[in-house]
Order: C-alpha cells, then structure tokens, then sequence
C-alpha cells in the first residue's frame, strides 16, 4: 500500500532493495526466478539458465527459485530453507503474484527486472552495463 501511495505522490514507485538477496550466497549476485505460474514460463526460464551454466558460474550469479506452490524453494538446483516472504516482500512488493526474474547486485541493488524468461545474455549483458 506504500508503494502505491508513493507512486501516486512521486510518479514513480520506490527501488526495490535486494538486501535479503544479497544474504543468501555472500559474495554472489543473485538471480531471482519468482515462479508463479505452473505455465511455460517457468520450465522455459529454468532451460535457458542450463544452456550455459558455465557463463552463469563465471559472471558470479546464484540462483534462487521461489515457486508459489506447496514446492520447496530451491538454491542453486537443491532445496534450501530461503527467506521466500522476505524475499516477496522486498523484491516484489505489492505486485501480483506473476512470473518475474529479477537480478539483484552484490550491494543488494535490483540490476534486471523481466516478467519473461532471460538468457544468459542479456543477463551478461545488463551486468557489463552496470560497469559503465
């Protein structure tokens, strides 16, 4: 409701902090798959981060996927206990409950928000730039 407050006042709705994010493997970004739906997007995304694991390694990333069902979080392809409220609450806010893939930095910082399936790519990509 703040974020919705905020943006009617500002035009603009408040940076996200990824500062749970940033907890979950110390030294790593973070690449988040909220997996919302039970649709393609999900097995979708999931195939692309397997076609080149090794570029995922190099460019210091972990992955967390938070699924909406009764699903164990996963980290990294095994199950892990994460903070998957915390997470919602400072990545997502007050948005539905869609499918996103959002990039957090190693400061916390939300570096790539997509509601669709990235390659690894344009996640490489969005990391260069973030070097410029």
């Amino acid at each position: 409701m703040l974020q919705s407050l905020m943006a009617e006042l500002t035009g603009a709705t408040p940076k996200a902090d990824g500062e749970a994010a940033v907890d979950l493997v110390p030294g790593k970004r973070t690449l988040v798959l909220f997996e919302d739906t039970l649709g393609a997007l999900r097995s979708w995304q999931n195939d692309l981060l397997k076609i080149d694991g090794d570029t995922l390694r190099s460019l210091d990333i972990c992955v967390a996927c938070i699924p909406s069902d009764s699903q164990q979080a996963l980290l990294n392809g095994r199950p892990a206990d994460l903070p998957v409220a915390q997470l919602r609450s400072q990545l997502k806010g007050d948005r539905d409950g869609s499918f996103e893939v959002i990039l957090v930095d190693f400061d916390g910082r939300v570096i790539l928000r997509s509601p669709g399936p990235l390659t690894i790519a344009q996640i490489a990509d969005a990391i260069k730039e973030l070097g410029r």
